[in-house]
């Protein structure tokens, strides 16, 4: 599995909370099947952080993976809040995408405008806006089409591991099986913030998707679309 949405970064949002916490968490995910995950720094007014310091925590962890033979692949980018996206200098969502991808964070209160405002803003830029967790947005809940135009458009809708085992609640996990059912879903992310609760069942959830939708439909959200992401050529099957 690659991984397209987690918060390994020890000390900068509300991740792990220190160095041993990260490794112990990408320990996790190697157990679970996950070969390359996408570090996602929450980038909002509660945590503003900084491109220098997430560059400098990254190569930290990556020395510290390979000091302890944790064999997970590392890529750098953030979790940017939709009132960012919408609202920063184009630059400052630059200099957090990966390729020319940003992952957008659809807060609870988010509009249903939000994902084709998130869009068009970005694609000025040549940005592309991966949607993370819209099942957790009530407006999306509410009318999930809202996610149509953006996602002809181009974007890209990210539901997440978690709420698919009731994290969030049973009306968020059935809203993120919706999406998965209507076909609104591009990838499956773990949104990863420590070691323990739901993390531990990310190779049960994803083998969970793919007995219930098939297992080319598990590997294009699991391994050929965050393939595409991370401009990877993926190893093999999950």
């Amino acid at each position: 599995m690659i991984d397209t949405h987690c918060h390994l970064l020890w000390r900068l949002d509300d991740g792990p909370a220190s160095p041993m916490a990260s490794v112990d968490l990408a320990r996790v995910l190697v157990e679970q099947g996950v070969e390359t995950a996408l570090c996602t720094p929450h980038y909002s007014s509660r945590f503003p952080t900084q491109p220098r310091s997430t560059r400098a925590r990254f190569a930290e962890l990556q020395r510290s993976l390979v000091g302890v033979a944790v064999p997970l692949r590392l890529e750098l980018a953030a979790e940017v809040a939709s009132k960012l996206a919408l609202s920063v200098p184009v630059e400052e969502l630059a200099a957090r995408a990966v390729g020319p991808f940003v992952v957008v964070e659809l807060e609870a209160r988010a509009t249903a405008a939000a994902p084709v405002l998130v869009l068009d803003r970005l694609r000025r830029a040549d940005l592309t806006p991966i949607l993370a967790h819209p099942e957790r947005c009530r407006a999306v809940r509410i009318d999930p089409s809202a996610l149509d135009e953006a996602r002809r458009g181009g974007a890209l809708v990210q539901v997440v591991a978690s709420s698919l085992v009731g994290r969030w609640g049973h009306v968020v996990s059935q809203a993120g099986w919706d999406l998965l059912e209507s076909g609104r879903a591009d990838l499956l992310a773990s949104d990863a913030h420590t070691a323990g609760g739901s993390v531990r069942r990310l190779g049960e959830i994803v083998e969970r998707v793919g007995l219930r939708y098939g297992r080319e439909a598990m590997e294009e959200l699991t391994v050929r679309t965050p393939a595409k992401v991370l401009s990877l050529e993926p190893a093999g099957s999950y």
